[in-house]
Formats: C-alpha cells, sequence, structure tokens
C-alpha cells in the first residue's frame, strides 16, 4: 500500500473531488429513496426506513463536509470533462 506522501497534491485534489461527486450522488439517490418511501409505505414501516434513511443522509454529509475542508479552492477538476475528454480517448462532448 502507497502512503499519502506518494501522491501529488494535483492527485489529491483529484481524488477529493471525486469522493465529493460520489458522495453528492449518494446523497441524491438517498433523497429520492426517502421521497418514495414517503409516499408509498404503510406509517410504521415508513418511518422507520425514513429514520434510517435520513441517518445515512447525515452521515454523508458529515463526510462531504469534512473532505471539503481539504479541498484546494483554486483547483479546477470537472470529473464528467475529465471521463469524456481526450484523456480517456474518447471524443468530447458537445
Amino acid at each position: 500500500m502507497k502512503e499519502q506522501q506518494a501522491m501529488s497534491a494535483p492527485d489529491f485534489q483529484k481524488l477529493l473531488a471525486l469522493v465529493l461527486n460520489d458522495l453528492t450522488i449518494r446523497r441524491t439517490m438517498l433523497e429520492n429513496r426517502a421521497q418514495e418511501v414517503s409516499q408509498e409505505l404503510s406509517s410504521l414501516e415508513r418511518d422507520a426506513e425514513l429514520e434510517q434513511l435520513d441517518t445515512q443522509i447525515q452521515q454523508l454529509q458529515s463526510d462531504y463536509q469534512h473532505y471539503r475542508e481539504f479541498c484546494d479552492p483554486d483547483f479546477n477538476f470537472d470529473p464528467n470533462a475529465y471521463y469524456q475528454g481526450p484523456s480517456m480517448g474518447l471524443p468530447k462532448q458537445p
């Protein structure tokens, strides 16, 4: 296993951007599930699952805030553009 010191500063910032992107996606998915649950289940089941979803959303938000503190505001990285760009051998999307 490599140590964090073996990672360059830009790679570390890229890793942070990817983590934050992943956490944002996960939170959105949980929020969408919470909306579905509130509409479809009976009261007792709904309350239990909504409480569990809320706990997961809070954990994700806590991690997001923690990792966000390490981000360099001057580092500009767009994972969508990166993974669709020429660096991956793919044509750029319009």
